[in-house]
């Protein structure tokens, strides 16, 4: 069996970034090894209970602490953290409780409490290791985390991990994952516009270059050549004209007798 992950949220607090959260967890793990109370949990059952069973099966916790987190207020004002049957209270300290990994995930800013504003069973939670996720780079922050999730399966893998990849394919994971992180930073943007535009400069030049040192050949029918003059041969008993002739004039001299050869009678 494999081990689920939790997402642990507060609706005034995270709602938004949880719902984010857990549909792309979705795409990358299915819908088989997520819990999210918002649809995890059958209605009329105690919610309690199920929180305390979902919890025991889950490999990891996600805390989704948003800026307002430590300071939640019920319609009493009282903080939320101090009531024992808190929901967001009962996962956490149970995870807690049982050593099951808790990833504390700080939005838009947020910061792990400190111990002293923490419940007796929820104090560990500030010694835990979490990671940033913010709206700008959302795709990015959550590229790290899955990574960090399926490195060597140490949260989610059970019995069978055969539905998770390879460390091959997780490799090649990574590598489209920092290849697309490299092209969405604005910065190497302007970069490689910049060197884009200036192979089109150095292209064209070297073409002009070219151009000009190496001119195309003219092909032989291009060539004009003058005409040649017709030859013109007399004898005589007429005259032999080589060559085309077009609008000229051929004078003929006169020639004596003797110049030819007497005809015979």
């Amino acid at each position: 069996m494999t081990a689920k992950v939790f997402i642990s949220y507060r609706r005034d607090d995270s709602a938004g970034y949880a719902g984010r959260v857990r549909d792309r967890l979705e795409r990358e793990l299915g819908r088989n090894l997520l819990f999210m109370d918002v649809d995890g949990i059958p209605l009329g059952t105690n919610f309690s209970k199920v929180l305390h069973e979902e919890v025991a099966k889950c490999g990891v916790l996600l805390a989704m602490i948003g800026p307002n987190w430590p300071d939640a207020r019920d319609e009493h004002g009282n903080r939320r953290l101090d009531d024992p049957n808190d929901f967001v209270r009962i996962e956490i300290a149970a995870a807690l409780q049982r050593n099951i990994p808790v990833i504390p995930i700080l939005l838009a800013g947020a910061r792990i409490p400190k111990a002293s504003e923490l419940p007796e069973d929820l104090k560990e939670l500030a010694l835990r290791n979490g990671m940033e996720i913010h709206h700008a780079s959302f795709q990015d922050d959550m590229n790290r985390l899955i990574r960090g999730l399926k490195g060597d399966s140490v949260y989610l893998a059970g019995e069978d991990t055969s539905e998770f990849r390879t460390k091959a394919q997780g490799a090649e994971s990574q590598l489209k994952d920092g290849l697309w992180g490299f092209l969405r930073d604005k910065g190497n943007q302007q970069v490689l516009g910049w060197l884009g535009g200036g192979l089109v400069v150095a292209a064209t030049g070297l073409w002009v270059a070219f151009i000009y040192f190496f001119p195309a050949p003219k092909s032989p029918e291009a060539k004009s050549s003058e005409p040649t003059p017709p030859s013109v041969q007399a004898n005589c008993g007429g005259i032999a004209i080589g060559g085309g002739v077009t609008g000229s004039t051929i004078t003929a001299g006169t020639t004596t007798n003797s110049d030819c050869a007497p005809k015979p009678k």
